[in-house]
């Protein structure tokens, strides 16, 4: 979970009327929004998730979280959704560069697939981003970009750490159409749920549930 502090600034947030307004963070986040006064129950009421794949077009609005407990099948199709669409391409396509790296071991017989356990503390900053766009009345999905990566195919990406939160089902990235990339990172940082990383000339934005820190790629 957030850190409480975190709350009553993300309900408090505004995007400054809509998400096509490009404005600078200066008073991104106040203590203006009649919504400030239901912050403590941010966390108490039912958590959920909205969010599209640009890659495979599948989209995802689903409620995860609801009376304390986290709803199974809600949480499983969640972890298919985040899968590893590009691990999973090379596996239907019987790619002989996985096959040999099984053959030497380098991937083991259980590690063949394409999808994990995602950490239910990145679905919470994903809802955290979710809701922060709602309360504004934005009605449009994240578009979530990457999320589990298997170790095979995050040793070929570029720029992709050795330590990543992505092969532990830890970390998304995502873009929301029509609000500037700078902005979307700025809240990231504001919620402080864990690390987020700024790519401007990608123009997307990376969070994990890692130590709250942030940078630029």
């Amino acid at each position: 979970m957030l850190r409480r502090s975190a709350v009553v600034s993300l309900v408090g947030g505004a995007l400054l009327g809509a998400p096509r307004v490009h404005a600078s963070t200066a008073g991104l986040f106040t203590s203006r929004d009649p919504l400030v006064a239901s912050a403590d129950r941010f966390w108490s009421v039912p958590r959920w998730v909205w969010l599209k794949r640009p890659a495979t077009g599948e989209e995802v609005k689903i409620e995860y979280w609801r009376d304390g407990v986290l709803d199974a099948q809600a949480y499983r199709r969640l972890c298919w959704f985040m899968r590893d669409v590009r691990f999973e391409r090379l596996l239907l396509d019987k790619s002989s560069a996985v096959h040999r790296a099984h053959a030497r071991g380098q991937i083991k017989a259980e590690d063949m697939v394409c999808t994990t356990r995602m950490d239910p503390v990145l679905i919470d900053i994903l809802y955290a981003y979710s809701a922060w766009l709602a309360i504004h009345g934005v009605k449009q999905p994240l578009l979530f970009t990457s999320g589990f990566r298997h170790l095979f195919t995050n040793a070929r990406t570029e720029g992709a750490a050795q330590n990543s939160w992505h092969p532990k089902g830890g970390a998304g990235d995502i873009v929301i159409p029509g609000v500037p990339v700078v902005r979307s990172a700025e809240f990231g940082r504001w919620i402080a749920g864990g690390g987020v990383g700024l790519y401007v000339n990608k123009g997307f934005v990376h969070l994990d549930r890692g130590n709250v820190r942030s940078w630029r790629g």
